[in-house]
């Protein structure tokens, strides 16, 4: 094995906390405890614990809208979770939810909440890193539906041209909102679009935290050599677009429970700890009630903070990027 046991089994712990999380928060929408849309990464732990493992806390990450399983190892749980549910604990102050959250020290960057927004500023903001001569590398998240966007191939042209140490990941899902793969894109190996721009790729089994983390570590070292590049994971949306989006027919039931079945991330490492000798089904259970326990402690406690005035709308450091503040690399 490649890596050693306590790092796989920490591996594990990570992707179950995401599990928790998907699930939870859903819960948390029907209570009505979070009062906007929901966009749920259940199914997409692989992807998220695969590339935060292979990064270095120095590296900067730009999130979307189903990047939560990244952004749970990089904020603290409770900040995570009181900015989910408006609480002043939060790394947002309780204003910003989970898509426009940002932390200088953190290294988690200006997502938009515009689809496609994030290419250009994360392009940019690597160039700024190469011309500061700094050894960081932005590893930025999106969807295939993103990966439609005119800008998304600006971004990929101007990255090729100035050397920015840029990853781009697509999680490959299948669907973007509620249009599949095939009516969007004639050719499903979305990042081979990036190659005639001069990025290299990688086209990776996304329910497989093993082959993520891999594909991410030579990625990754690439980018530190400014060589930018694009990874694209082939994984499964296990649930709508976003939390309650029953209005759109998606597929057929059926079909996605047979994939569930077969493409489970969780099922597959399990089944992997355990072939391996890492650990034994018992534990892994074991271990998974624990994360839950934990979890359902912190999100109580993030559920019973208090929620911001109206003023704190207005607090320049929630609104100004400058080095007072942090705004500055």
């Amino acid at each position: 094995m490649k890596y050693p046991k306590e790092e796989l089994i920490r591996m594990y712990k990570c992707m179950c906390r995401g599990r928790v999380f998907a699930i939870k928060m859903s819960e948390q929408v029907t209570m009505g405890n979070i009062g906007i849309s929901f966009h749920t990464p259940l199914g997409q732990e692989a992807t998220g614990v695969g590339i935060a493992s292979a990064m270095r806390d120095t590296d900067w990450f730009v999130p979307h809208h189903r990047s939560q399983n990244v952004s749970l190892l990089r904020f603290g749980l409770y900040e995570y979770l009181c900015d989910f549910f408006c609480r002043k604990g939060g790394a947002g102050g309780g204003l910003s939810f989970d898509y426009h959250l940002f932390d200088h020290n953190l290294r988690v960057g200006f997502p938009t909440a515009i689809l496609g927004g994030d290419f250009p500023q994360a392009t940019g903001f690597a160039w700024g890193l190469k011309l500061k001569k700094k050894d960081e590398v932005v590893v930025v998240e999106h969807g295939d539906g993103a990966s439609n966007e005119g800008v998304t191939f600006e971004a990929w042209n101007l990255a090729a041209l100035y050397k920015a140490p840029c990853v781009y990941v697509i999680n490959n899902n299948g669907w973007g909102m509620s249009v599949p793969l095939g009516r969007h894109t004639a050719n499903y190996n979305i990042s081979e679009r990036a190659v005639p721009l001069g990025l290299s790729n990688q086209i990776v089994d996304g329910n497989d935290v093993i082959a993520v983390r891999e594909a991410m570590e030579i990625a990754i070292k690439k980018a530190r050599n400014f060589e930018p590049n694009v990874v694209e994971t082939k994984t499964v949306r296990m649930a709508d677009h976003f939390f309650g989006q029953r209005q759109y027919a998606r597929h057929d039931q059926t079909e996605l429970d047979e994939q569930i079945n077969v493409n489970d991330p969780m099922k597959k490492y399990r089944a992997y700890l355990v072939a391996n000798g890492v650990s034994a089904e018992e534990e892994l259970n074991r271990i998974y009630e624990e994360v839950e326990k934990d979890f359902v402690a912190v999100m109580e406690r993030a559920l019973a903070a208090p929620k911001p005035e109206f003023e704190d709308a207005f607090r320049k450091e929630y609104i100004y990027a400058n080095p007072e503040t942090g705004g500055d690399m």
